[in-house]
Formats: C-alpha cells, structure tokens, sequence
C-alpha cells in the first residue's frame, strides 16, 4: 500500500534562487566557489527512507525526491509551497516538517496496510534496523571522549 505526505517548504523562493546563481557559476566552471562560499541551502521539509544504521550519519538514508506543488504558494515563494512524497509500506522513514519559521517536526514513521501513515518511537525506529538512538549514539562518544583523558 501506498501513501502520501504534504510538507510545506518555507523559503523555498530562496533556495531556487541559489540554484539558479549555482548555475551560472557552472557555466563559467566557478561552481566550486558559488559551493564553497554560499552554497544551496537544504529544504527545510525533507522525507528519507532510512536503509539502516550509518557510522558517519548515524541512519543510513535515502532522501526521497518531492513532487512541488506551488498552487497555494504567496508571490514570492516563501510560503504555500509544498513538497509531495509517496511512501510505501515495509518501509521506514524518517520526516522532517518545518511547521513553521522557527518550528519543526521530525518523527519517524510507516505506512501500515491500509494505507495509513503510522508515526512510531526513534527507539522503535532505530533498534529495528540495528541502529542506535541520538541519545544512545551521544552517550557512548561521550563515554568514548571522556576514556581518552
């Protein structure tokens, strides 16, 4: 079974923006420098079909590819746009939704049988694909940090 999940984007006007002077700086073979001093920020709402645990990153991920929608956005595109993500069952994800300027939600999830998103525990999440929690990660490198001294 398949589901779907709306997350509004915030800023997004900007992040296009940055993608586009990216672009130019491409053409003249500058790209390096537009990464290295400004850079295309994230989105601010992000979907990720987590694959197992990571050392690097804790969760190995695979972030997912959104269908925009900018039918509700404001003029300028700071607001009212919003990415569109198919989820399947059986597997894993993690969200991140900005709910607004300065809040969000992150929260793991699934999509059970009939077709509901079923948000579920870091705790369940984790440990189900043999990966630690950001507090059990945090825990063990500070107890690894303090062993050095």
């Amino acid at each position: 079974m398949k589901a779907v999940i709306k997350l509004e984007l915030f800023g997004e006007n900007t992040r296009q923006m940055c993608k586009v002077y990216r672009s130019a700086f491409r053409e003249n073979g500058c790209a390096e420098i537009f990464d290295t001093v400004v850079g295309v920020p994230p989105r601010s709402s992000w979907v990720a079909e987590v694959l197992g645990p990571s050392e690097k990153y804790r969760l190995e991920r695979n972030f997912l590819k959104p269908k925009l929608d900018y039918s509700r956005a404001n003029g300028i595109g700071s607001r009212g746009v919003f990415a569109e993500y198919i989820l399947e069952s059986g597997k894993l994800y993690e969200v991140k939704s900005q709910e607004s300027w300065s809040r969000t939600d992150r929260y793991f999830c699934i999509v059970d049988q009939d077709g509901d998103v079923i948000k579920i525990s870091e705790e369940d999440a984790c440990h189900s694909i043999g990966a630690e929690t950001y507090q059990e990660r945090r825990v063990k490198i500070s107890a690894k940090n303090i062993s050095r001294y």
